[in-house]
């Protein structure tokens, strides 16, 4: 019986160490708060993608827009957002509706 544990308790154990990071624990970082080598850098979110350059996600406001960050942060083990902002597009398929283009870089900070 106990041999039949073991492995079970080993899978269990590595898969709650393959646990991703909740949204609400992804931290935004002020530049100033952060010097480079006091985090690892994840990903810049929204710019590393070859469509970039035909599409970025848009959003009603900055806090839906960060919020989305911090949820694909959290999605890549990151447990922080640094340089982070949000602008305002007029672009052309906005419609005459202010919608706000959102970027930052996920890091893990130990």
């Amino acid at each position: 019986m106990s041999k039949r544990i073991a492995p079970l308790a080993a899978v269990v154990l590595i898969l709650s160490a393959c646990a991703t990071t909740k949204t609400e624990d992804v931290r935004i970082y002020r530049p100033a708060e952060l010097r480079r080598g006091e985090y690892q850098a994840v990903a810049r979110l929204w710019v590393e993608t070859w469509r970039t350059p035909f599409w970025v996600p848009s959003y009603s406001s900055p806090k839906d827009g960060i919020a989305a960050l911090q949820d694909k942060a959290a999605g890549m083990g990151a447990n922080g957002l640094i340089n982070v902002d949000c602008y305002g597009d007029k672009g052309l398929f906005s419609f005459g509706s202010e919608s706000f283009v959102c970027y930052g870089k996920a890091i893990k900070v130990p």
